[in-house]
């Protein structure tokens, strides 16, 4: 399989979890099932996060420290949100997830990401 169809298996599985998780909290899902939605989220975020950086030293992807700062910071983001989770009411949270930067995700699938991808292809690297 090559690289760059296994990054956009992962991109679309990534982005359709986040679906999920945006429906759960808009349909007033219980916090049990929130948090088990963030966590296969997170859990999932890390490996699709491992593989690219794994990919990225094969490639010999120059800006690889950049991206995986920005990984990190995806994490954080991540993390903070279940944090939030645990510490307000579903209401206030509920409140706060609408204003969760989702953007921040896309965008770095669609750019970042992209720019990863593009070099892959140019470097004809396959699995």
């Amino acid at each position: 399989m090559f690289a760059v169809t296994l990054i956009d298996q992962q991109h679309r599985e990534l982005v359709s979890m986040l679906n999920r998780l945006n429906d759960a909290v808009k349909n007033n899902e219980s916090r049990e099932d929130i948090y088990r939605i963030i966590d296969d989220v997170i859990a999932f975020t890390r490996l699709h996060f491992a593989t690219e950086e794994q990919l990225m030293i094969q490639s010999g992807y120059t800006d690889i420290e950049w991206h995986k700062d920005k990984h990190k910071e995806l994490i954080q983001d991540a993390l903070h949100l279940k944090g939030k989770l645990a510490y307000v009411g579903e209401e206030m949270f509920t409140d706060w997830f609408n204003h969760w930067p989702f953007a921040r995700v896309l965008a770095h699938i669609q750019y970042a990401d992209k720019q990863f991808e593009d070099q892959l292809l140019q470097s004809g690297m396959k699995e």
